[in-house]
C-alpha cells in the first residue's frame, strides 16, 4: 500500500519535468508528508470535447489540477461515505465498481518523489523507510480520477463538483519485498505516455504493461529509515526524509 508520500519539488518544476500546458489548480509543494483526503497534485492529458462515448476529440493539453488524495465514486454519498480510497490494486481495478469506470480513460500521474512504508521487525516493531527516487529523481505514480457531484449544490455552482484521485498499487517489487508486500505503480517514460492518453482505453494489455515496467522502475529505487515522525500527520519539513 501507499499511505503516505512525498514531493520534494516545487510547482514550477513540476510543471518542466512533466511538460505540462497549464496549471489549472494551485497545489501546496513541495510536502513532506502528504496523507490521504490532502489536496494533491495530479497530472492528466485532457481534451476541451468529448465524443458520445466519452473519447477526447482535437489536440490533448497536459494540465496540473489540485485533487482530493482518497477517490470517490460518483455513485458514493458523499467523500465521507466510507473509509477514503486511497489506493486501488491494479489485479481488480478493471472489476470494482469503486474504479472500473474510471480506469477506462479517467488516468492521471501523480508525482512524488518518493513514500512511506512502515517495515515490521523481527520483534514486531514498526519502523518507517522512505523509498525514493534518489536526490535528483521524481517517481511517476500511476492513478485515476473520478468527478463527483455534490447533490446539495446547485447544477450552476462551481463548488459542487469534487475531483478525487487514488494510487494505483501492484504486488511489491523483489528489490522492495522485504519492506512491504505491496509498492505504487511506478511509470517510466515507456509507459507514462500511453497510461496517460484517454485516447487508450485501458485493457488487460495496458495493465500487464504498467506493471512489469513498475518493477524496472522499482529495481532502481533507493531507500533508507527515517525519523518515526512521519508517523504524525502534524510533522513535516525536509528533515523527514534525512536517514534516521
Amino acid at each position: 500500500m501507499c499511505g503516505r508520500f512525498v514531493v520534494a519539488r516545487s510547482l514550477g518544476e513540476l510543471v518542466t519535468i512533466f511538460e505540462v500546458d497549464e496549471v489549472i489548480d494551485q497545489v501546496t509543494v513541495p510536502n513532506f508528508n502528504i496523507a490521504p483526503t490532502t489536496s494533491i497534485a495530479m497530472i492528466v492529458d485532457r481534451s476541451f470535447e468529448k465524443d458520445d462515448s466519452g473519447a477526447p476529440i482535437g489536440e490533448l493539453s497536459r494540465e496540473i489540477h489540485a485533487a482530493r488524495w482518497g477517490l470517490v465514486p460518483r455513485w458514493s454519498k458523499g467523500p465521507n461515505d466510507g473509509p477514503p480510497l486511497f489506493n486501488a490494486r491494479i489485479e481488480t481495478i478493471a472489476e470494482k465498481p469503486s474504479f472500473k469506470d474510471a480506469v477506462i480513460r479517467r488516468r492521471c500521474v501523480i508525482p512524488a518523489s518518493g513514500y512511506y512504508e512502515w517495515q515490521v521487525a523481527p520483534d514486531g516493531t514498526k519502523h518507517p523507510i522512505y523509498i525514493n527516487a534518489g536526490p535528483d529523481g521524481l517517481f511517476a505514480f500511476a492513478g485515476i480520477y473520478e468527478w463527483w457531484a455534490d447533490p446539495s449544490k446547485s447544477a450552476n455552482d462551481p463548488k459542487r463538483w469534487l475531483l478525487s484521485t487514488t494510487v494505483v498499487t501492484k504486488d511489491a517489487a523483489k528489490e522492495i519485498s522485504h519492506i512491504h508486500d505491496r509498492n505504487p505503480v511506478l511509470l517510466s517514460p515507456d509507459t507514462i505516455e500511453e497510461w496517460l492518453d484517454p485516447n487508450v482505453e485501458a485493457s488487460e494489455d495496458l495493465l500487464r504493461a504498467v506493471a512489469s515496467d513498475s518493477d524496472r522502475v522499482a529495481a532502481e529505487a533507493e531507500f533508507f529509515e527515517v525519523s518515526p515522525e512521519v508517523g504524525k500527520v502534524s510533522s513535516n519539513g525536509a528533515g523527514l526524509i534525512v536517514p534516521a
